[in-house]
């Protein structure tokens, strides 16, 4: 009854703190300030990169520092600085504000990708219930969508003005700050004094490389999910396009709560269609590329419900091309490709990033949708014809599906 109850404290804590870090009331308006600040959209897509860069740079130290004072300490060091960051902008609205704060949001972000991922697994196997990882683990990420759905409401305080915002999203992130204290860790922090290792990234590429050329179908569907996650990710750019088409700045976090919801839809039924051919699942890319050159070239509030349909296509899409490409990783070197998947992750967010921008400076986001809704069709044809149906289990006998693979799907 001891430990049910302690399982009990942590995971409530856990879920608070997850909860009340994704809600920051400044998502749906932070983007419209800084262009009302003389922002023009490649310095607003370059603010996007920073943010990536500031992630994948400092992900050694954040971990140097997590070993040094555990990870509830080290999440606390992290909602410090994103604090910062967001006071900066108050107090310095130019480029380099916005910069800087956008690195320390970065980095607040390394923070919970090492610590937080980190001590909620390790305190779950201190419990001696680290079986039930997956199942708290699809928990959460509810927990924080509905704190990214709540947070869809800030643009409704615009009346009292950007500052109040400001001011309550830092009190907000106080509020997490208060649950990571109420955290009492069991797990053994390892006594760790001297610098950490280095890592050898020309050893993990040449690992990497290896694995992918003799079993080509890792690299193709690593490619892929790749090109398709983040070329079709326009979250951070949707307030401008809300307010670019005619929606008021009080509501443009409704566009952002309905671009959620259909988000949700797509992630929540896609196990469903897990069994389709890879021909019918790459003609879906192309259709839903399709639906953002429509809603580029219509791009009027009556046209939201194509880029809605799109988006619901691609959250399916993904979740379907994911799981198809960790069928393909062997269990040995699972963490090493996985590895490189993370690498890439953020270098193709950064290409897409700059292509927003491009887009933009022709004079509106709508040639944005129409670049990347076209280089999505050719990615979706580009599959078509070059992978077709050659990276299937039923093709590929000497693929072992994993075991734990059903298990992932029902928790899914």
């Amino acid at each position: 009854m001891k430990k049910k109850t302690s399982l009990q404290h942590f995971l409530t804590n856990a879920y608070g703190f997850a909860f009340f870090n994704k809600l920051m009331f400044l998502a749906p308006v932070y983007a419209i300030f800084m262009q009302n600040h003389g922002m023009s959209d490649m310095q607003l897509s370059s603010l996007f990169i920073i943010l990536s860069v500031g992630t994948f740079m400092m992900q050694i130290p954040v971990t140097w520092l997590t070993n040094m004072i555990g990870g509830k300490y080290a999440m606390i060091v992290g909602q410090l600085l994103k604090a910062t960051g967001f006071l900066l902008w108050l107090f310095m609205p130019n480029y380099l504000g916005f910069a800087t704060g956008m690195f320390l949001w970065g980095i607040q972000c390394a923070f919970w990708n090492v610590a937080f991922e980190g001590l909620f697994y390790d305190e779950l196997r201190a419990r001696r219930h680290y079986d039930i990882y997956a199942r708290v683990l699809g928990v959460r990420y509810n927990v924080v969508a509905a704190g990214g759905a709540l947070s869809a409401m800030g643009s409704l305080l615009m009346f009292a003005g950007y500052d109040c915002i400001t001011y309550i999203t830092i009190a907000i992130l106080g509020i997490s700050i208060l649950f990571l204290l109420r955290i009492r860790t069991r797990a053994k922090r390892r006594n760790v004094r001297g610098n950490i290792r280095k890592i050898h990234f020309a050893r993990l590429f040449k690992t990497g490389t290896k694995i992918c050329v003799q079993t080509p179908c890792i690299f193709l569907m690593l490619v892929l999910t790749l090109l398709v996650s983040n070329i079709c990710y326009l979250d951070d750019y949707l307030s401008p396009i809300a307010a670019q088409i005619g929606v008021p700045v009080v509501f443009v976090g409704f566009v952002q709560f309905f671009i959620l919801g259909c988000t949700v839809f797509g992630q929540t039924f896609a196990h469903r269609f897990k069994r389709v051919p890879d021909w019918m699942l790459f003609s879906l890319i192309c259709i839903a590329g399709l639906g953002y050159m429509l809603f580029g070239v219509f791009y009027s509030i009556g046209g939201l419900w194509l880029l809605g349909i799109s988006y619901m296509l691609f959250a399916g899409i993904y979740i379907l091309l994911y799981s198809r490409f960790q069928d393909f990783l062997p269990g040995a070197y699972r963490s090493v490709i996985l590895s490189l998947y993370s690498i890439g992750d953020n270098i193709v967010y950064i290409f897409t990033c700059l292509l927003i921008g491009l887009g933009g400076t022709l004079g509106s986001w709508r040639f944005s949708l129409l670049i990347l809704g076209a280089i999505l069709i050719c990615i979706g044809l580009w599959a078509l014809l070059f992978i077709r149906d050659r990276c299937t289990i039923e093709h590929n006998p000497n693929i072992k599906r994993p075991k734990t693979l059903q298990h992932s799907t029902n928790d899914a």
